[in-house]
């Protein structure tokens, strides 16, 4: 009993310490991306790289592994949270053990070198100056997914790290499933009169967007004590969390795409972050289990309810009254219509709910053939522009448009795309069982957000990670993983903005 209790307190001092670490290494991200100056960049680049080397050595550190033998092997004692802790972190340990520890640094500071570069280039639309950035990076992913493969499959090692236990054997068929019931789908709603969209060119007000999206998203739940929004390059959901969330956006002159969706989209990040269970702060289990989970509820907030006739029946005239001009005379169906008018673009996160996951799939599959060496880096640009022609019809015009749109791969985040898919199958399927607790468009409609964020909070936020993300949502859903709850969706939605089946 005393060397599991000894052993307890070693592991909760070193789990604690690495999460207090973690949480820096995220507000300095966060700040590298929204605050910090140009000049900062590069001496923020080796601080994330040092910080991430830190964090590294307090997992691989043998007392923590011995601490995480002894409770793995006699934690009787242990109530259920303790245990699932004491699972994940050495779930984690295990796979850091098998990186050097320089090849963490290296990661981190070509990470910061990359994104810099990155930047500029996209705005240059010059990929040739990314590229000498972005070789090196997949070296070392390379080399990183060699180490925590050990002979396994590379890209499931790289999937690992952000949705654990899924791999490309079961991916694979879920995606070609998908993609058979979706394309022809597509093709026919292409085949229909693409609806008038044309007053949400704007211009829109910029101060006015802001505005209209921090009172959307206050009103979805999110808690401005408790967190903030700010402008980035590409936007997402930062900072260390539960007390202190950041969720970033970014304007354009017109209304959508741009601050309004991305918002939203982002908004669902933060109030999982924020619904996370306080009382597991500082441990293994205060996080999402997957990634796919959590883009669950970003694609929830911002599509099933932000683009829902209801919830513009009860927005479109604050709308009007914020913005007034171009939207002064548009009646609610043609509202509804034009922002879920379905078109070919090359932009991913300006994409439509029915074509987004042909984006992501050119994604997925683009970063497998380069972790494999079937595309080099150098051809890129050709074999992107050649998949989105084949699944998009659309040729992109420039290649910041093309393969340099994703923040992903500067920050060498291979794996991760795919789970923006997982997302969209697991939202579908929450909004299809959530349907029979909750007459959802009649709160929507009522402005009461409440009674649905509270059935999220209670069913999956709360959860934290103490049940990894894929048995999570069969217990919630009821139904195993697979795109039938989604397809059911899209029909119901589009097939009657569309007339299409």
């Amino acid at each position: 009993m005393a060397a599991r209790a000894g052993a307890w307190t070693t592991f909760e001092a070193r789990m604690q310490e690495v999460e207090d670490l973690s949480d820096v290494l995220s507000v300095i991200g966060w700040d590298e991306q929204v605050m910090c100056p140009p000049s900062g960049r590069a001496a923020r680049g080796q601080q994330t790289a040092t910080l991430a080397t830190l964090v590294h050595e307090r997992v691989v550190d043998p007392a923590y592994g011995e601490a995480i033998a002894e409770l793995s092997a006699n934690g009787e004692d242990l109530d259920d949270a303790q245990r699932a802790m004491v699972h994940l972190a050495r779930h984690h340990r295990d796979r850091a053990v098998r990186v050097p520890g320089d090849l963490v640094r290296a990661l981190a500071e070509q990470g910061a070198r990359c994104n810099v570069v990155w930047e500029q280039a996209r705005r240059d639309r010059d990929f040739s100056a990314w590229l000498p950035e972005l070789e090196p990076m997949l070296r070392l992913k390379t080399q990183q997914a060699e180490a925590l493969a050990d002979g396994g499959d590379l890209y499931d090692a790289l999937l690992e790290g952000f949705e654990p236990g899924m791999t490309v054997a079961q991916l694979d068929p879920l995606l070609a499933g998908l993609r058979a019931e979706l394309v022809p789908f597509v093709q026919a709603i292409f085949e229909r009169p693409a609806p008038d969209a044309s007053f949400l060119v704007g211009p829109y007000d910029r101060d006015a967007q802001r505005v209209f999206t921090e009172r959307v998203v206050r009103d979805f739940g999110f808690d401005f004590d408790a967190g903030r929004q700010d402008v980035s390059t590409h936007p997402f959901c930062g900072g260390p969390g539960l007390g202190d969330v950041r969720l970033t956006t970014r304007y354009y002159d017109s209304l959508e795409p741009g601050a309004l969706f991305s918002s939203m989209h982002e908004a669902g990040h933060g109030l999982y972050e924020q619904g996370l269970p306080a009382r597991f702060a500082r441990t293994t289990v205060a996080r999402a289990p997957s990634l796919g989970l959590h883009e669950s509820q970003s694609r929830f907030w911002e599509n099933v309810i932000g683009r829902s006739h209801a919830f513009w029946a009860r927005y479109l005239p604050a709308a009007k009254e914020t913005f007034g001009g171009a939207l002064a005379t548009v009646d609610l169906d043609t509202f509804v219509r034009g922002v879920n008018k379905v078109e070919r673009t090359p932009i991913r996160v300006d994409a439509d709910e029915a074509t987004y996951n042909l984006h992501v799939l050119v994604r997925y599959e683009l970063e497998r053939e380069m972790l494999s060496g079937a595309v080099a880096v150098r051809d890129l640009p050709e074999a992107w522009n050649a998949r989105y022609t084949d699944y998009l019809g659309y040729t992109p015009k420039h290649d910041s448009e093309g393969c340099m749109q994703d923040v992903h791969w500067s920050w060498g985040e291979l794996g991760y795309f795919s789970t923006y898919t997982l997302g969209n199958l697991y939202a579908a399927a929450i909004a299809e069982r959530m349907a029979g607790d909750l007459d959802i468009d009649a709160h929507v409609a009522a402005g009461e957000f409440g009674p649905i964020l509270g059935w999220l909070r209670e069913r999956i936020h709360d959860r934290g990670s103490l049940t990894r993300g894929r048995e999570l949502m069969e217990e919630v859903t009821g139904r195993p993983l697979g795109h039938e709850a989604y397809m059911a969706y899209m029909r119901g939605k589009y097939g009657a903005l569309y007339g299409v089946e």
